[in-house]
Formats: C-alpha cells, sequence, structure tokens
C-alpha cells in the first residue's frame, strides 16, 4: 500500500514539474511575441516618419547625377536600420529613377495607383523574392508646386518572433519565480493532505478486513438500517435539488438570452427607442436616443421621464405621451431638439399589452426619429409649387393680356403688333423652359434617361447655344464671345443634354449681368481632360450661397437676385447632367465681378474612340 502511495505522489510531483516548465514556456512565449509587436510597431513609426522626410526633398536631390554619388543610398546609410531591404524613386508609373537595394533582395514591381492622392502617403506588406522572408514597403509622394512628380519607396524586413540573447537575463527573471513557486505551493499542498491520505488509508483497510458482526446486536442492526435510510434520502433529495437547479439555471439562461435578443435586436434600429414598465420607470433605452434627446441614454435607465435630465420644453411636449393613462392608445407629438427651429424630431408612443391578455397594460413604447429632412424637404416643395405657380402664372398672364390686346385691338398699330407677338413668343419659350427643366429632372432622377453619345465637335455645339441665346433676345446690350482652338478633337457626348445644360447657363449668365456686359463661352484641352467655362461680368454670387447654388429648389437671398427671378432648377439640372457624362462642374465668383462656371470631363469618358 504505502510505496504504491509514494508512487503516486512522485508521479504527482512530476506533473506539477512539467506544468512549471511549461508555464514557464508560455510565460517566455508571450513576452517574446510582444516584444516583437512592440518591434513592429516602432518600426511603422521610423518608416513613416522616413518617408515623410524623404518626401519632402525635391525629387532630383534624391536622384544620381554624373559625377555625384547616389544621394539615396547616403541617406538610407546615415539612417543605420539593420533591417532595410531596399529603397527607390520612381517616376508616377512606377519606373525606377535610384535604387539601393540589400543583397539577395528584389524590389517589390507592384506600383502605386498615381491617380488616387489618398493612397500616396502609407505603407503595405511586399514580396521580397527570397523564401520566407517578409517585407513592409513605405511609401510617399515627390512634389513640385502640387504637381505629382513621382515615388519614394523605403522597405524593411517585418519583424519576426524570436529571441535576442539580449533578452536571455529579462526572460529568466520571468521563468525562474514560477519554477520556483510551483514546487513550493505542491509541497505546502501535499503536506496539508497528508492526515487526509492517513484517515484514507484506516477507511480501506477497515473496508477490506471482515464485516463486524452485528447479528446478536438488535440496537446496533438498528441503527445501521436507519442510518442507511438517511442516506438513501439524502442522496435522492440532493439529486432532486441538483436537477430543480438545472431547470432553473436553464430557464434563467434562456429568459437572459431573449432579452438580449430582443435589446440586440433594439439597438440595431435607426430610431431611438424608450421603453417604459407599467410604472412609467424607464427600463431600456437604445444609443440612438442619446443625440435625440441631448442626454446619456444611460442616464434616463431606472427613471421616470419626469426626473430625465432633459431640456424642459421637450418634457413639456413628451408628458401627455409618457403618462400612465395617455399611453393607452398610440400617440404622436413633434419638438425642435434645443430649440433650434432648424431641426425636428417626431415621437410616438405605443402602448405594450400581455400576449395574452389584451387588457393588461405592461409598459410603453416610446420611439424618436430625427425627420429634419422631412421637414425640410415639405418646406422646400411647399415653396417650390408656389414659386412654380408664380413663374408659370407671370408668363401665362401676360400672354392672355397681349392675346386679349390682338384680339380686341383690329386697329392696332405695326410696331405694336410686333412687340405683342414678341412678348407673347418670350413668355411661351419662358413658361416652356420652365416645364422642360422639371420633365428633365423627373426623368434624371426616375433614371429613366439614357445617354446617347454621338461624335459631337464641340465648336459647332457652342456656337449654336451661343447663336440661340442671341435669338432669343436674352442677351439685348451684351458682347458675347466663344473661344474654342480648332485643333480640339471630336468628343463623344450626348448632344442634346449638354446643349440643355449650357443654355442654362448661358440663360443664367445672361439674366445677371449688367447691362453692356459680357459672357465668354470657351473650351481647352489639358493633358487629362476637356473643359468647358462659361464666365459673365455680372451681379456675382455672394460666397455664402455659393457651396448651395447646385442644390434643387435652392434660391439666393440676395436682393438684386431675388429681383431677377428664377426657378432654382437650372443649375442643379446642369449638374445632373455633367455627372451622367462622369464629369463634375465648378463655380467660383466674386460679386461684382462676375462668375465662372467650369464643366471638366476626363478624356476617357468623353474622347472619340477609333472605329
Amino acid at each position: 500500500m504505502i510505496p504504491a502511495r509514494s508512487s503516486s505522489a512522485d508521479r504527482a510531483g512530476l506533473y506539477v514539474l512539467v506544468a512549471g516548465l511549461a508555464a514557464a514556456l508560455l510565460v517566455a512565449f508571450l513576452a517574446a511575441r510582444n516584444q516583437t509587436e512592440q518591434r513592429a510597431t516602432e518600426l511603422v513609426d521610423q518608416g513613416s516618419r522616413l518617408v515623410k522626410a524623404l518626401a519632402a526633398i525635391p525629387k532630383d536631390g534624391l536622384v544620381p547625377s554624373p559625377g555625384r554619388p547616389n544621394p539615396l543610398a547616403a541617406v538610407l546609410r546615415a539612417h543605420g536600420n539593420a533591417d532595410l531591404a531596399y529603397g527607390l524613386v520612381t517616376d508616377p508609373q512606377g519606373q525606377p529613377l535610384s535604387e539601393v537595394t540589400a543583397p539577395g533582395l528584389t524590389p517589390s514591381a507592384l506600383p502605386l495607383a498615381a491617380d488616387k492622392p489618398s493612397e500616396w502617403f502609407g505603407h503595405r506588406p511586399v514580396d521580397s523574392g527570397a523564401a520566407g522572408l517578409e517585407l513592409i514597403e513605405f511609401h510617399g509622394p515627390l512634389l513640385h508646386d502640387g504637381r505629382l512628380e513621382g515615388f519614394v519607396r523605403v522597405a524593411f524586413r517585418a519583424p519576426t518572433l524570436g529571441f535576442d540573447v539580449r533578452q536571455l537575463p529579462f526572460l529568466a527573471g520571468l521563468a525562474l519565480p514560477i519554477l520556483l513557486l510551483v514546487p513550493l505551493f505542491f509541497f505546502m499542498l501535499r503536506s496539508q493532505l497528508r492526515p487526509l491520505q492517513a484517515v484514507s488509508q484506516r477507511v480501506e483497510q477497515l473496508a477490506a478486513s471482515a464485516s463486524p458482526d452485528l447479528a446478536g446486536d438488535a440496537t446496533a442492526r438498528d441503527l445501521v438500517s436507519r442510518f442507511g435510510r438517511f442516506l438513501d434520502a439524502t442522496e435522492k433529495r440532493i439529486r432532486e435539488l441538483e436537477a430543480g437547479r438545472g431547470d432553473a439555471g436553464t430557464a434563467i439562461k434562456l429568459l437572459g438570452y431573449k432579452r438580449e435578443k430582443v435589446e440586440s435586436a433594439l439597438e440595431t434600429l435607426p430610431e431611438g427607442v424608450l421603453v417604459l414598465d407599467e410604472g412609467s420607470l424607464t427600463v431600456f433605452a437604445n444609443t440612438k436616443v442619446g443625440p435625440l434627446l441631448s442626454a446619456d441614454p444611460a442616464a434616463l435607465v431606472g427613471k421616470r421621464p419626469t426626473e430625465w435630465p432633459v431640456d424642459g420644453h421637450v418634457l413639456r411636449t413628451l408628458a401627455p405621451l409618457l403618462g400612465g393613462e395617455a399611453t393607452a392608445a398610440s400617440q404622436s407629438a413633434d419638438f425642435h431638439p434645443d430649440g433650434n427651429p432648424q431641426r425636428r424630431v417626431s415621437v410616438w408612443a405605443l402602448p405594450l399589452f400581455a400576449p395574452r391578455d389584451a387588457t393588461r397594460r405592461l409598459g410603453s413604447l416610446i420611439v424618436l426619429r430625427e425627420t429634419t429632412d422631412q421637414m425640410l424637404a415639405a418646406q422646400a416643395r411647399d415653396e417650390f409649387i408656389a414659386h412654380v405657380a408664380h413663374e408659370l402664372k407671370t408668363p401665362l398672364s401676360n400672354i392672355a393680356l397681349y392675346g386679349e390686346l390682338l384680339r380686341d385691338t383690329p386697329d392696332l398699330s405695326s410696331h405694336a403688333r410686333i412687340e405683342a407677338i414678341n412678348t407673347v413668343c418670350d413668355e411661351s419659350l419662358r413658361a416652356a423652359s420652365l416645364i422642360n427643366n422639371l420633365l428633365n429632372i423627373s426623368r434624371i432622377e426616375a433614371g429613366s434617361i439614357v445617354i446617347d453619345r454621338q461624335r459631337v465637335r464641340l465648336a459647332e455645339l457652342l456656337t449654336d447655344c451661343m447663336e440661340q441665346l442671341q435669338h432669343t433676345g436674352a442677351s439685348r446690350d451684351l458682347r458675347l464671345q466663344v473661344n474654342v482652338p480648332p485643333e480640339l478633337p471630336p468628343v463623344e457626348l450626348d448632344k442634346d443634354l449638354l446643349r440643355i445644360a449650357l443654355n442654362n447657363l448661358l440663360t443664367n449668365a445672361a439674366k445677371y449681368n449688367r447691362a453692356g456686359g459680357e459672357i465668354i463661352l470657351s473650351a481647352e484641352e489639358a493633358d487629362e481632360r476637356i473643359t468647358i467655362t462659361v464666365q459673365d461680368s455680372g451681379i456675382g454670387i455672394p460666397a455664402a450661397d455659393l457651396p448651395r447654388v447646385f442644390e434643387k429648389f435652392y434660391r439666393s437671398a440676395d436682393r438684386e437676385a431675388v429681383s431677377r427671378g428664377g426657378h432654382g432648377l437650372g443649375l442643379y439640372l446642369a449638374r445632373q447632367i455633367v455627372e451622367l457624362h462622369q464629369g463634375q462642374i465648378d463655380v467660383t465668383s466674386q460679386p461684382g465681378q462676375g462668375t465662372r462656371f467650369t464643366l471638366s470631363f476626363r478624356k476617357p469618358h468623353i474622347l472619340l474612340r477609333a472605329a
């Protein structure tokens, strides 16, 4: 017996020793991994700073010239990082201009995106050309007067998991306490368990010996029998309690899961959601509630609405919805957060009833939604309808007036008759222009318009647009000029749509110009783009209005601009047409000095493809 116990103890001691060694190795591994991560972080910081410093040097200062050593090599040598793999200076297309490479390594041939400025600075993993070796390449742009002249690229060997000889004292200091404390703990535990082992051995010896004879002792037999029944009953009760505890634990876990699932679903909703119990106590508030009520959602939970830390005006608005009886039916209200009339939040209060008892109210569900966009859209729609009605009423009234004049005055002079007919024509064109703009915007927003690209000579199109402006009479007393270089190549555009955009811009240039002013319509070809410019010498656009001039229905509040009319659709339609051609439209203006609109198209999108 005793030798077996000793052997078991020896095995336990061996297990403890192995466990101690494993723990020490684990600590060493974690320490090494942590240091590797620190080295990687330091490398990213150093590489980024090095590339930014190199990018600040002109390209000519990094490219070698006859009779002068490679300046890039001198800079990288001065940096003194042993993990340096290579350094490159390339042109925008990725062709090397200067190169410094560690032995056995090949610089990555993967080019950088010259047309994506957001990706010019950064780092990326690249292939080293050597098995098992990873590199981290840092890159930055070489600029001159804002123009990209090339890239500087520097690569380092990526840190790997491993031990340095200098780390051995540190790692030994971590592992030694573990190796010492584990055996000490084992021996202390063994000394505490030794008395229990002795008792266990004694019980086993008694069990192995012959059972005591209780045949002649009725009292002893009765005691043993009753003690056995007690043990059986105790064991049965323990099993029942354990089974009940398991069922209760399962039910608690299920309820917790259901609650978490419901709360997770409420958190994903785009609206703010509050749940109140039957006593109007807040039991849940999702994170969307915070910005809508300007309060921390956690500060609302556990409190009644009257105790919420929110603006008093908001509480007074919500009070009829959040009262105990008021939530017996769905209700709604609106309020302006922080007293800002430009923002609106709508609130709905819905009652919560028991699933099996529709008369038993469990609480209330409060839903808050930001409806500022709907409010502004409704205001813009109402203003637009009123303005369109006015814009249509004016030309129709003039047409009716001059029509009656022509009908009821047969002896009208020739001059007056011609003036009346011209007025009727002008007002008809004005109403038709508004209606056409509305129809074109509707088609674009519905997605039903299809770009019909065809061969277009910009010189002819721009000349036609300017002549059309002359024929409308809107350009009286204005100097008109078209500047298009003869060598400008044909392009592929939707001629009709582009004509609509240009006509809107030219009409605005004439409408908001001054007597004796000038309108210049020009086109030019750059390296990557073709631009069309409409420039006038009119009243200009205030700086506060410039960011919004392309918005639908937007009209400047400037007194002089208001006096000249307009329906706020021309510039919006022009931008939509330009963007359909994958181009962009920009505006620059100075009040009192005129306005310049620039339509810009990338060549690959519009140049006529060879048949």
